[in-house]
């Protein structure tokens, strides 16, 4: 089957972005994001990584992929370490537009998590099936996530996420829980996702560094494999405007 693509468009004005999330469950946004501030972030991961990279060309790359093979542990407290960044948490500003404008109106809003994903070259264990965000943060009445890449263009290639274009209508569904082995992410698979895959169109999101994607909490997305041989990572906040919700972020036996 053919892959199709969604590509970022920039728009001009805030009820078109309003009215294509609202249908599809999504919107991505052309040069959304400052390259100045993706820059701010990808300097930082550059000092921390690089006293771990085995090529000082590619030192974000190199340390992440060496690190998966030799030292996991490692790995994970720098990933945790490096998603605290300050750097990180201006994105949040830069965003508040996107959500005022999805909203209608200006809206408070809420940092929930923020941080970035690794995807590993050639690695399953950190790639998500298909879920909804709403079922690993519960009891918020809005999550809105955002995705944005930091060092290359997310092609099917390096596995760039997916969405069910309109499955947030759905609302939030009950899943399965699985995992792929011990050290793995843990998937909340949509129940009878085979028959809902086959009611949405499945679409990539092709981004550029600088683009951004808002999606819904209840539109069921995934990670890809990444195939190519280099890291993909990619940054993401998750931000309500509920001040309600469940705060505390729950281990994987507790969801």
């Amino acid at each position: 089957m053919k892959k199709i693509y969604d590509y970022p468009v920039d728009y001009s004005k805030d009820d078109d972005i309003k009215s294509f999330y609202e249908k599809n469950g999504y919107v991505s946004i052309k040069k959304g994001i400052s390259r100045e501030d993706i820059k701010e972030i990808t300097d930082d991961l550059t000092q921390i990584f690089s006293p771990f990279a085995t090529d000082p060309e590619q030192p974000i790359d190199s340390a992440i992929i060496d690190l998966d093979k030799r030292d996991k542990p490692k790995l994970y407290e720098l990933h945790q370490v490096a998603s605290k960044l300050y750097s990180f948490a201006k994105i949040g500003s830069a965003l508040s537009k996107y959500i005022n404008a999805i909203c209608g109106k200006r809206v408070p809003q809420f940092d929930i998590s923020r941080g970035f994903l690794l995807s590993i070259p050639k690695d399953e264990r950190l790639v998500y099936n298909f879920h909804q965000e709403s079922n690993y943060m519960k009891g918020f009445a809005d999550i809105f996530n955002v995705h944005y890449p930091l060092l290359r263009t997310s092609v099917i290639e390096n596995g760039t996420m997916s969405v069910l274009a309109g499955s947030h209508e759905m609302k939030t569904l009950d899943y399965d829980k699985s995992k792929k082995s011990t050290d793995s992410y843990t998937d909340l698979l949509p129940v009878n996702i085979d028959e809902i895959k086959e009611s949405f169109e499945e679409r990539y999101n092709f981004l550029e560094v600088g683009d951004v994607l808002i999606f819904h909490k209840d539109t069921i997305h995934r990670s890809n494999f990444n195939s190519s041989n280099l890291a993909r990572p990619v940054g993401i906040n998750r931000i309500t405007t509920s001040a309600d919700g469940d705060w505390i972020r729950r281990p994987p036996d507790e969801l």
